[in-house]
């Protein structure tokens, strides 16, 4: 909508006299098409984090492949379902994605690392390997998702203003985790009886400068995991025990703690690239001393760096409703500049 009524305003403004410009003081577009575009980029940076991560720790190419196709066929199928329920690609619906990232690669990564353990165990063909993993992760995995949906199925059914974010958020995040958990008892499977092979390394052949680091990296995690082992057996002795209730007990006051004081709001407060500044001079007050006021701010405004754009309506108050109209009373509409735009020496306080 704030699309097609720019064109027809742009498309009117040829015929304008000449010195006269339109300029769009406060447009919701903007800022919704700055946050989309700040989700996706967050998206694609939560993506190849992933596959990093996923490529260290299981140290093989066509292992980290797997989870690489279950991720874009589990997000896939999500859009198929918001357009059925009728969603927009959003910024609730594109950051309940980013977090479904990890839960669809939880389950890839979970097939993954049962099918290498039947390998380990001395299993040669990957298809038995696979097999025998599903019978052992399958139940896990339904259990998964049924608990993982419970939590953000009743979200979506919240009422009032709250419901309509809620609503988007939790049913995507729902739908992303039911066709992840398809994809790990199909899909990923059967790439693992497709891709995986038994290593089979020779030691007496040379490291090369990646099996070197991976080599270096199972040291240090090997020696972190065991010193993890050594902490939980040590407060799991009985006369320690009270050390992990205590961890508790601590933990549980200094949350309340954080509870109590932090501040509550329904929604943070963002840049929305414009602001409205209000004048209000003593009641009586002439329009001509309410124009010299608005002046002098317009003079102030001026000498800050991130506004672009400021035009003024004397006689009114916009938040005051109908109440708001006086000869003592004017509305600044103050455009910032876009926020991709290095301003330098911007402060908060040089805003306010």
């Amino acid at each position: 909508m704030i699309n097609k009524i720019k064109t027809v305003i742009d498309a009117e403004a040829v015929s304008f006299p000449p010195g006269m410009k339109v300029t769009y003081m406060m447009d919701a577009n903007e800022f919704l098409s700055a946050s989309i575009s700040k989700v996706l980029h967050t998206f694609v940076e939560a993506l190849l984090l992933v596959f990093l991560v996923v490529f260290i720790f299981l140290q093989d190419w066509k292992s980290t492949l797997i989870p690489a196709i279950a991720v874009p066929v589990a997000i896939i199928g999500t859009f198929f379902f918001l357009q059925v329920l009728g969603f927009s690609i959003n910024i609730l619906t594109l950051f309940a994605l980013v977090l479904a990232i990890g839960i669809v690669v939880d389950d890839a990564i979970i097939v993954v690392e049962a099918v290498h353990a039947q390998m380990e165990k001395g299993e040669k063909d990957p298809k038995t390997a696979t097999l025998a993993a599903m019978k052992e992760i399958t139940p896990a995995i339904i259990s998964i998702t049924l608990v993982m949906a419970s939590v953000f199925i009743p979200v979506s059914f919240i009422g009032g203003t709250s419901g309509v974010f809620f609503k988007q958020f939790g049913l995507t995040l729902a739908i992303a985790i039911a066709i992840s958990a398809v994809n790990a008892l199909t899909l990923s499977p059967a790439l693992c009886a497709l891709f995986l092979k038994p290593h089979e390394g020779d030691p007496k052949k040379k490291k090369n400068y990646m099996q070197r680091f991976f080599y270096a990296f199972n040291i240090f995690f090997n020696a972190g995991t065991q010193k993890y082992k050594s902490s939980l057996k040590f407060l799991a002795r009985k006369n320690n025990r009270w050390i992990s209730l205590a961890i508790i007990a601590i933990a549980s006051v200094v949350l309340y703690g954080l509870m109590r004081t932090t501040p509550t709001g329904f929604v943070p407060q963002e840049d929305g690239g414009s602001m409205i500044g209000l004048v209000s001079l003593p009641p009586g007050s002439s329009l001509e001393r309410t124009d010299s006021v608005v002046q002098e701010v317009i003079k102030i405004t001026k000498e800050i760096d991130a506004i672009e754009y400021v035009t003024e309506i004397n006689g009114i108050n916009f938040l005051s409703g109908l109440g708001g109209m006086s000869s003592s009373y004017a509305t600044l509409m103050i455009k910032l500049k876009h926020w991709m735009i290095e301003i330098p020496h911007l402060t908060k306080l040089q805003l306010i």
